[in-house]
């Protein structure tokens, strides 16, 4: 994939990148790139990517999308943890025409609240096309969102036709019930019943999901709230996350189709990182010299 994207698409100056590295890019079983295409009006989209190490060969691919916040920690990982199930993992600043994510979370949440949403929708459906159309991708695109990425997810699934295969949501506010009948694209949706507000607006949005007959699976957490996926967050429920993810993962794969013999490569190498770890945190302390 760095080989695909460099010629057109990566930058390779520290300076220009839009987020910094953080802990999770000195993970072996990984590579990540920060990466740049076009979207509407010929704007660069910078974003995040990570596939396996042991990857050859082409692979589907999955788009994550960001909660309010921006491309912050929380989308890296989820990227992260979506390329160690076998895909090439994609997470977009939608941030990127107006400078990228700022450090400051309010004023993220400022600009996103203020978005033009029929053209960050577009962006996203180009973004898709994009996923699909790279040499390494098997063509088969998914989507993950989170909160208000979800959102962003399920009016993308309306306007991407085939080009989305799957997509989960995670305590995603609902568009207008009448974007459901145009949805063809197989939904997952999670949430929390300590989400009042979004869970409000859900039971209405996925009576119209059914009504449109989507292919959806919803899954609701007791005693979650929003954000109970976030680990940095004081709503994160580890049950609720652990399990909501091993049913997004499962869904994903139906539809995407990730190689079995790489993911048995990758869980090789995971148990052999996790061992490695283990010794080194019981073995002995190195004495001091007098």
């Amino acid at each position: 994939m760095a080989a695909e994207t460099e010629g057109n698409t990566t930058s390779t100056k520290p300076a220009e990148l839009p987020f910094p590295i953080d802990k999770g890019d000195d993970n072996p079983l990984l590579n990540t790139h920060r990466v740049h295409w076009k979207v509407s009006n010929g704007e660069l989209m910078h974003g995040y990517i990570a596939v396996p190490a042991v990857a050859r060969g082409k692979l589907p691919a999955v788009m994550v999308v960001h909660d309010e916040n921006g491309l912050d920690f929380e989308a890296r990982e989820v990227a992260r943890q979506m390329a160690l199930k076998g895909y090439i993992a994609l997470a977009p600043d939608f941030l990127s025409p107006w400078g990228g994510t700022p450090k400051d979370t309010a004023k993220a949440k400022a600009m996103i609240g203020a978005f033009d949403m029929p053209w960050v929708i577009k962006d996203a459906v180009m973004t898709i096309a994009w996923l699909k159309n790279q040499r390494y991708s098997t063509g088969k695109v998914g989507a993950i969102g989170l909160g208000w990425g979800g959102k962003l997810v399920e009016y993308t699934a309306a306007q991407a036709n085939t080009d989305l295969l799957a997509a989960v949501t995670y305590y995603s506010p609902s568009p207008p019930v009448a974007e459901a009948a145009k949805i063809k694209t197989p939904l997952q949706l999670h949430f929390g019943t300590m989400d009042q507000k979004i869970d409000v607006e859900a039971l209405d949005w996925i009576e119209a999901l059914k009504a449109a007959s989507v292919p959806l699976e919803c899954y609701f957490y007791p005693n979650s709230g929003h954000g109970f996926m976030d680990e940095t967050q004081t709503n994160y429920n580890q049950a609720a996350s652990q399990q909501a993810w091993a049913r997004s993962t499962e869904f994903l794969a139906k539809y995407l189709e990730p190689k079995p013999a790489l993911l048995r490569k990758i869980e090789k190498d995971e148990q052999k990182q996790a061992k490695n770890l283990s010794d080194s945190s019981m073995a002995p302390a190195t004495p001091e010299k007098p």
